[in-house]
């Protein structure tokens, strides 16, 4: 037996550790350290040493809790700082926790805080989190209503299994209830959450692209596993696992960025697509930026209007601060030939190039073509003098060329661009990711900032514009590197959970709705207006699958009523086998101890007695058959 209240409180701290647990990532170190603080005091109250507590006090913490939290709130920052201050309210009502209300209270707040998960984070964690809180919601609902009876009773253990059984039961049958208003609720397009996670945490966590490529600021990307898109498509070689991004024209000496030009808005299906042409379905996590990726190269952009400069990427008009689909053609061929040739200022580099650098470059000008030019300084920077590195990288491009020859892709596509440019061919940076993780069973590519690259391009007169890749293959990249940590492959694992719980929890918008109601509307059409759909072979079949089920039902329903034997019948029947093995049998009517002295064999016949004497004891006497006793007579069966 176990006192009521202790399995209330019990259930009541695992509740909210689950709740800790869903947000610890996102809480400031005070409010854990707080929470800890009170967590551990109230334990101590409830199941140590009892103590009297100030509610007047907790009260007036309670109050200066939250102002505190309100204060810190800010444009960018809206939601950490009210679930900073929801967990250290659940922490002081643990510690208060001694009426329904002061439980009720807590339940509350774990909820509160699960909404928080829920507007900082559209993981599917969401999920592993919400379904046991209900349950344990739900078992604790029940003991309060059996507290609350009788404040001082208590519980067989055997009870308590059959109360978390009733509240499991009532969890499993809110599931259908639940997903057919999911799937009829109205849905709308307004963005509030969009707002919140535009100045909220989304547009503030990642370490990504700028509009500027320095030497050496990828290294920090790369250190960085967080989720940039999700491409679904079919696999394609990884020679054209090239996601185009951000073309970089003009280089001051030390960065490059974009030029400024004339842009051209594009809207949703607005190119010709041709043969060949590789279709993506984009989800892309918020990214703070305006820029959206494709498979190398980018010919078109579906369901969202975009702004482009013809050069293969295409921007929206505002940064993406939630998660956003959409649809891209590309179209995967180098060289490509581009509407208009390039300017003149491509081949512009800034005076304070390096004399050295230039004196380099014209190495290489009795090469016939542009082409052969560029084969030269790309054979050049792959040779074995040059090595991939992350650390310890030169300060600019002539220590680079000249004196270490080691650094990441920064450098090489940087040096190959400034050296094909003084060797007279147009040139520039691309930015983007290389490679990616491919989902077999998701159908789809995950790239995440460790796959963050920088390679050239170069304008060859009668052929377009040539990608080239000067940095060479590494040993081991870092996204190589991080795919053989078991925890990397257990993310990616996980990530198929998320890909889906995204396209249909998360992304089911008012679109979607209307889709299905269009699907079900079609589908009742169809069956009034084509009876013949009501084939034989469709009937049979349907028979079949419908007495399959009513007998798994009978099936799960006889197992279920199926008479459970009880502890001495068990016993009886391991003693009989035990004798059968001797080649003896116990027959329905005969008594234990009887069939034990019916043994020839002195020894065995005593082994037998003492079970029979033992069984018979506990069970036509004593009535008692505790763990205890259990144990001895199964010690005896073994010695049969």
């Amino acid at each position: 037996m176990v006192k009521t209240r202790t399995v209330l409180l019990s259930v009541t701290y695992v509740s909210a550790a689950l709740s800790y647990g869903a947000v610890f990532e996102f809480v400031h170190p005070l409010a854990d350290a707080a929470f800890a603080a009170l967590a551990a005091l109230s334990a101590v109250r409830h199941f140590l040493r009892p103590f009297s507590v100030s509610r007047h006090l907790l009260n007036g913490l309670a109050l200066a809790v939250m102002g505190l939290s309100l204060s810190r709130i800010r444009a960018d920052l809206l939601v950490e700082p009210l679930v900073d201050g929801v967990l250290v309210l659940l922490g002081i009502k643990l510690l208060e926790a001694q009426f329904q209300r002061d439980y009720l209270q807590v339940y509350l707040l774990c909820l509160f805080l699960l909404l928080g998960l829920g507007l900082m984070s559209m993981s599917i964690s969401f999920l592993f989190f919400l379904v046991p809180l209900a349950l344990l919601l739900t078992l604790s609902l029940l003991l309060l209503t059996l507290e609350a009876a009788d404040p001082l009773g208590q519980l067989p253990v055997k009870a308590v299994a059959q109360l978390s059984a009733v509240a499991m039961a009532i969890g499993t049958l809110t599931v259908p209830v639940a997903l057919i208003l999911f799937f009829i609720l109205p849905r709308t397009n307004f963005p509030l959450l969009n707002l919140l996670w535009a100045f909220g945490k989304a547009g503030m966590g990642r370490s990504g692209f700028s509009d500027t490529v320095s030497l050496g600021d990828v290294t920090s990307i790369q250190e960085d596993a967080a989720v940039v898109f999700r491409a679904q498509m079919a696999p394609v070689a990884f020679k054209d696992l090239y996601w185009r991004g951000m073309v970089f024209d003009e280089f001051d000496g030390t960065r490059w960025r974009p030029s400024s030009g004339r842009e051209t808005v594009v809207f949703p299906n607005g190119a010709e697509k041709k043969a060949g042409d590789v279709r993506q379905t984009i989800f892309m996590e918020p990214f703070g930026m305006d820029v959206l990726f494709g498979l190398d190269r980018p010919v078109a952009v579906e369901r969202l209007p975009t702004r482009t400069r013809g050069h293969g990427t295409f921007r929206v008009f505002s940064p993406l601060f939630k998660k956003t689909r959409y649809v891209v053609w590309s179209r995967p061929v180098t060289p490509f030939v581009e509407e208009d040739p390039p300017g003149p200022e491509l081949l512009d580099l800034p005076p304070s190039i390096s004399l050295r650098v230039v004196d380099l470059a014209q190495s290489w000008a009795h090469e016939p073509s542009p082409a052969k030019r560029v084969e030269a300084i790309t054979a050049f920077l792959q040779s074995s003098d040059f090595h991939y590195a992350l650390e310890n990288l030169p300060k600019d491009l002539e220590t680079f060329l000249l004196k270490d020859r080691r650094g990441n892709c920064e450098y090489f596509a940087s040096a190959l661009a400034v050296l094909a440019r003084l060797a007279g061919v147009p040139a520039r940076l691309v930015g983007g990711y290389r490679g990616g993780y491919y989902n077999e069973t998701g159908g789809y590519y995950l790239v995440l900032q460790k796959h963050a690259h920088v390679w050239t391009e170069v304008y060859l007169d009668g052929q377009g514009w040539l990608r080239v890749d000067p940095t060479p293959a590494a040993a081991l990249t870092p996204a190589q590197l991080y795919i053989r940590s078991l925890l990397a492959r257990w993310r990616v694992f996980m990530d198929t959970l998320n890909y889906y719980w995204f396209r249909i929890v998360v992304d089911y918008d008012v679109e979607k709705q209307f889709s299905v109601l269009r699907r079900a509307r079609a589908l009742a059409t169809s069956f009034s207006e084509k009876p013949h759909i009501f084939s034989a072979g469709r009937l049979r079949s349907a028979g079949v699958v419908i007495l399959g089920l009513f007998a798994l039902v009978c099936f799960a329903l006889a197992a279920w009523h199926r008479p459970k034997h009880q502890p001495a019948q068990r016993l009886r029947r391991a003693y009989a086998r035990r004798l059968l093995r001797h080649g003896y049998v116990l027959k329905e009517c005969q008594g234990v101890a009887e069939a034990a002295k019916a043994i020839d064999d002195p020894d065995l016949r005593d082994r037998a007695m003492r079970f029979a004497q033992r069984f018979e004891r506990a069970v036509y006497r004593d009535q008692n058959l505790d763990k205890n006793t259990l144990r001895a007579l199964q010690e005896h069966l073994r010695k049969l």
